[in-house]
């Protein structure tokens, strides 16, 4: 039995576990909105304080977000993901950039380092919304790219490459996301995610998808699907909380639940109150 699945499997039944993404909040709340993403001490220092506060079951590293304050600092790098205009080219020379990649190497160790009793996460971008992304950071917002399955079929192997990086780094999970644009319409959409599965099931990583509704596709591949309705195939469905429960407080039940907690969310005192609530408390 993987880490997270064992963590969920002997939870109680009247609470399960509760998956935080509250790096927003945390960097309003603890690093006056400038999260120190490029400064690896300092992040883990600021992650212990977070985790302190409100102490998330899983401890998720989202590879994108540290990715996007180190390009606003290598104008290099951004010239070189610009110099052809090719869909792939800017996801690949991005992913081969190797300053970058051990930067990120070493924040995951010392994250594992500094959380050995939480499931450590990596959150990022699925293959058929990574090469969107980063083709938007190269030339610009306003120069969309339309995302093919072959597209996204060799987006995963680029990704793959990169996650190997990590293979010993003490990872315990994997979380692709997708937008309502990119989500699997169907199973030969989650095919093309191959490369990156496998990777996955090699360093036995428990893999799951984040996305905003249930879609037509089978998600036997995975390990998990957080969503806000069961997804059909998923081994376990995690349940994900909407914008609402910070007015209502109101929540169903689930043996694993993501909870996204906004910059804009409650005093800290009603924050920890939503989430004792949660716990059972």
């Amino acid at each position: 039995m993987s880490r997270l699945l064992d963590r969920v499997e002997s939870a109680a039944p009247d609470a399960g576990l509760l998956w935080l993404d509250a790096n927003d909040y945390a960097s309003a709340l603890l690093a006056h909105g400038a999260p120190p993403w490029l400064d690896v001490a300092a992040t883990l220092a600021w992650q212990r304080k977070s985790q302190g506060l409100l102490r998330s079951d899983v401890v998720t590293l989202p590879l994108a977000v540290v990715i996007e304050a180190w390009l606003a600092h290598r104008p290099a790098l951004s010239g070189a993901m610009a110099a052809k205009s090719r869909l792939l080219a800017p996801l690949k020379v991005l992913l081969a950039d190797e300053p970058l990649r051990a930067h990120l190497a070493e924040m995951v160790r010392g994250m594992r380092a500094g959380f050995g009793d939480a499931v450590l996460a990596l959150r990022i971008p699925s293959p058929r919304l990574w090469p969107a992304l980063a083709y938007a950071q190269a030339f610009g917002a306003d120069q969309p790219a339309e995302v093919t399955a072959d597209d996204a079929d060799a987006a995963s192997v680029y990704v793959a490459d990169f996650l190997r990086g990590f293979g010993d780094a003490g990872v315990d999970a994997l979380l692709l996301e997708d937008t309502a644009a990119t989500v699997p319409r169907c199973d030969d959409d989650l095919s093309c995610y191959g490369a990156v599965i496998n990777v996955a099931r090699n360093y036995r990583w428990d893999l799951g998808l984040l996305q905003p509704a249930a879609a037509d596709y089978d998600a036997a591949p995975l390990d998990f699907v957080i969503a806000p309705e069961p997804q059909r195939g998923a081994r376990l469905a995690a349940l994900r909380l909407p914008a609402s429960f910070w007015d209502t407080g109101v929540a169903a039940a689930a043996p694993l639940r993501y909870v996204e907690v906004p910059a804009s969310a409650l005093l800290p005192e009603a924050v920890l109150e939503r989430l004792s609530a949660l716990r059972g408390g």
